[in-house]
Formats: structure tokens, sequence, C-alpha cells
């Protein structure tokens, strides 16, 4: 993969073989795409291409052009490895700057120009968005949310502090705000587990501590994002009017429904569930557990179909850093994933762009090849919209931070 940093100055002609612009139901052939000052300036066919001698070219014959990726759901600060091990290096400096680096490069690496952190303790990844910021390491632009807002004494100790009431919830998301996180990350329910099929962990706020959350959270001008599974936790969730639902196992199809009414964003993450019965993750897992994973993740595949079918704003994200799941390396599985559950190529590619930008506050950025949007763009050899596994390796990278 070879890295190319667009900067304020940069005057630039790619010369695309062919160009997916985000939209579209197929590909453009022989594009210009001009990059002037940083921004992208037009998109031509290259015959009314007109040569600039200030603006050097990139030939970028046989391959194809499109918004780089962004992944809604990371955890830089987990390597989905060992996650007591993810937590140790919390605790060493040296060793957690080297394994959010790495994270931070493994996704640019594999087409991410963009995620969004669903939340650490520590607030770990807040130090990592600054990093790319100042060019400290390569990496996607990191949205952030600081610490999430947990129930004290339930499920998420190892995202936030733990909160025990309204002025609990209050004064956290005012510390987060003043660290400058972009969105507010809920947790509403426990985690799925394997003991039983559709057992979920318990739902951590009630109606009015959750609407508690989205009202502080909006009047400063953040989304909420919310961890949630559960037909009753999502129910909860979408009455207090949160902006994405994270996950969300169990859901009905009459919340669907409301859903694509609403605009509310889903981000289902399967790759966090199925990913466990890979190969370097499933001795884990006793056999009557990875029969209930299997059906797990297959109900979510059919609930993905159904949404869409149905209109959802769905969003890729894959929660890297969960067992199995590894940053930039997995996003092609959540991709497959999808695929294989039957949602057209060109949806999924903009559930993983445009749709994607949208849900992280960055639309009119990424997420387009269109004139004004940041040069965040990347090449591969091949047609993604024919066979999404050529997007496993790009060849370039191009970045404008």
């Amino acid at each position: 993969m070879k890295l190319v940093y667009i900067n304020p100055e940069t005057n630039l002609d790619l010369l695309a073989g062919s160009l997916w612009d985000g939209r579209g139901e197929a590909c453009r052939q022989q594009v210009v795409i001009s990059i002037r000052q940083g921004r992208i300036a037009a998109v031509r066919p290259q015959e009314m291409a007109v040569t600039e001698k200030n603006a050097r070219q990139i030939n970028l014959a046989g391959l194809t052009v499109l918004p780089g990726l962004i992944d809604a759901h990371v955890h830089l600060a987990l390597d989905g490895i060992d996650f007591q091990a993810s937590l140790a290096r919390w605790q060493d400096p040296p060793a957690r700057e080297a394994a959010l680096a790495r994270a931070l490069r493994a996704s640019l690496e594999h087409g991410l120009v963009a995620i969004r952190d669903g939340g650490d303790r520590e607030g770990l990844h807040l130090q990592a968005r600054e990093w790319v910021r100042t060019g400290k390491y390569p990496g996607p632009r990191v949205v952030t949310t600081g610490m999430a807002v947990t129930k004290k004494g339930k499920y998420g100790s190892f995202l936030g502090p733990g909160t025990t009431g309204p002025a609990s919830i209050r004064e956290l998301i005012a510390t987060l705000v003043n660290r400058g996180v972009d969105q507010v990350k809920v947790v509403v329910s426990g985690l799925v587990t394997f003991h039983r099929y559709g057992e979920v962990g318990s739902l951590e706020f009630d109606a009015a501590e959750l609407a508690t959350v989205v009202k502080a959270a909006h009047a400063s001008g953040r989304p909420v994002m919310a961890h949630v599974n559960s037909a009753a936790g999502v129910d909860l969730a979408l009455a207090a009017g949160v902006d994405s639902i994270e996950h969300g196992y169990f859901l009905t199809t009459a919340q669907l429904e409301t859903m694509a009414a609403r605009g509310t964003y889903w981000v289902p993450t399967i790759a966090a569930i199925a990913n466990r019965l890979s190969a370097t993750v499933k001795q884990f897992y006793p056999e009557r557990e990875k029969e209930i994973i299997q059906w797990t993740w297959e109900s979510q595949q059919e609930m993905i179909a159904r949404a869409y079918r149905l209109g959802v704003k769905l969003v890729v994200g894959t929660d890297a850093g969960a067992p199995g799941v590894y940053h930039g390396e997995s996003y092609l599985d959540e991709l497959l994933y999808w695929h294989r559950a039957g949602v057209p190529t060109a949806a999924i590619l903009r559930a993983a762009t445009v749709t994607a930008a949208a849900a992280l506050g960055l639309e009119g950025e990424l997420g387009q090849v269109r004139p004004g949007y940041r040069s965040c763009l990347i090449a591969v050899r091949g047609n993604p919209l024919e066979d999404l596994k050529v997007l496993a390796q790009p060849e370039m990278v191009f970045i404008d931070f």
C-alpha cells in the first residue's frame, strides 16, 4: 500500500481507470479527479480534462478509485486478541502508545480514512486523535466519544467510570464535552451471551435516565450512539431519541420500520459475533455455544437484509477490538457478511462511505468523490462492485489530514 498525503497546497490530477463516486450503481470509466489546494475541485471524463502546468499527475490506469472507507464502531484501545492484556497495557504508556499506533496504521493500510471509537475508560483514543491530527502517527480521522456513559456496577466498566443517576450523567457528559468529544456513547444493555439463544445482559438505565443522556448530549451538539441489544433495550433507546443503534441484536421488524421512518442509523457489527467462529477464536467456545453463536449471527444477517429492504440507514462498523475482530483487517469480513445476507454490493459500499460519513458527522467532507469534498480516497485493483474482496489490499490511500 502506498500512502499519499494531500496538503492545502496540493494540486494533483488523478487519472483513474474507473471511478465509483459513492452514490452510483456503476463505475465511470477513464475519469480525471482534479485536486486543487487539497480539495477535490472537479471530476471529469479524461477527454474533457484540462492540463494545468502547476498540477502533477498520477496515472491510475487499471485501478478503481473510490471514497475512502469508514468504520463506524471500533475500540482502538483493544486489540481483538487478548482483552486482559489490552487492559494491562493501558497502565504502561510506551506499550499502549505502540499498540494504538499499530491499530491506526492497520486501519489506514486497509483503506479506512475515518473511524469512530466507541470509548474506553481512560479516553486513550482522544490521544490517538491528536496523534493523527499532528502527524505524529499516520492513521484515519478519529471521531471520538471519550468515555462511555455506563451505569455503575453494570456491564461496561472498561468503557467508562460508571454513573449513579441524572446528576452524575450530566456531570460526565459535561466532562466529555470539555474534553472535546465528537459524540456521546451510552451503554443501554449488557452483552449478547451464548448460554441461551437470545439471552442479553440486563438493561442499565431507565427511561428517565436515558432521556437525560440524550437531552444533555444533544444540548451540547453531540449525537448519541447507543450500545444496545434486545428488543426491550432498542425500544428504550428509540424512545429516548438516540441517533444510532449499535449492535442491535434481537431487534424487531417493527423497530426497523421505526428506525427507517426516523432516520436512525443502525450499525449492526455482525463481525463482533460471527468472528468468534474464526480459526483463531472458536477454540475458546464449547460446541453448544458455537451453535448459539452461529444462530445469532445468522439471525443478524437476516435482519440486516430486512433493514436494507425497509430503507433503514445502514452503516458499516466492525467493533474492532472485540474478540477476533482486528483493526483494519476485519473490515472486509463485515462487508462480506452483509453480502452473504443478500445486500447489494453498491448498497454495502454506500453504507461504508457516504452513509457512514453522515453518521460520523462528516457529511459533505468524506464518503463521496465530488467537488468540495476532502481528498480522502483509495485506489484498488479491480471493481469492488463486482468483487468486494478487491478492497482487502488497496494499492494507494490518499489522505489530507
